[in-house]
């Protein structure tokens, strides 16, 4: 009877045993499988999260893209109105230098229009002086031979100047000088002589008229703006 008993408690004992280690065994694999699963949550949310840092930052780096190319699209159209300015700058400059409403200077050439110093007794001597239209002949050759601005001893003269003979002497706009008439020229030196020197032209002309010219080229030639 003792022996069965023993048996039996044996037997309990073992499956109290062997039942309190599948407990244990179960609690620590549902523990370890909660700590898998907790874990694999986290990896899954930070992999989730550095996906979508990674495709803000694609996006970003578009956008980036997109916003320097308009910049420098921005920076060229400034760059080129900027260049348009200044060419209307300079354009607006040169055609106030051409009608006199800023100073002007530069090289040129120098043409001086003398009386005959002699006079044929029998001639009169109007046939030997500087008349109006000799002026006009020589301005309006300058002018054609491209010019960019013509003075008359000292008065700059523009392309509505009135100029007339008023006796022995020239008025020019209502001022009044006497012979050698020394008209000032600027603009490119051998253009300038090489026209006024043509076959026939001006300066034949005038010499057949009695005159005496002479012509010098001349650097740095101002002439001043006109009072407005």
């Amino acid at each position: 009877m003792k022996s069965r008993q023993l048996v039996f408690a044996l037997v309990f004992l073992v499956s109290g045993f062997l039942l309190t280690f599948s407990y244990q065994q179960t609690k620590s694999t549902a523990e370890i499988s909660q700590v898998n699963n907790q874990e694999w949550e986290r990896d899954f949310y930070y992999r989730k999260q550095l996906i979508d840092m990674e495709e803000k930052n694609k996006q970003l780096r578009s956008e980036l893209t997109q916003i320097r190319q308009e910049v420098q699209a921005i920076e060229q159209e400034i760059g080129e109105e900027a260049d348009v300015l200044k060419d209307l700058v300079a354009t607006k400059s040169n055609l106030q230098k051409l009608t006199g409403e800023l100073s002007i200077s530069g090289d040129g050439i120098m043409v001086t229009l003398k009386d005959a110093s002699f006079i044929p007794a029998e001639d009169h001597a109007n046939q030997y002086i500087v008349h109006d239209r000799h002026i006009h002949q020589t301005v309006n050759e300058l002018f054609s031979a491209g010019a960019k601005a013509i003075a008359i001893n000292g008065q700059r003269i523009y392309r509505n100047s009135y100029i007339s003979c008023v006796g022995p002497v020239i008025s020019i706009d209502g001022n009044s000088y006497p012979a050698p008439f020394v008209i000032t020229a600027i603009g490119d030196q051998e253009v300038l002589d090489v026209s006024l020197n043509l076959r026939n032209g001006i300066i034949d002309q005038l010499v057949q008229d009695n005159i005496e010219v002479t012509i010098d080229k001349k650097s740095n030639i101002e002439m001043y703006a006109k009072d407005m």
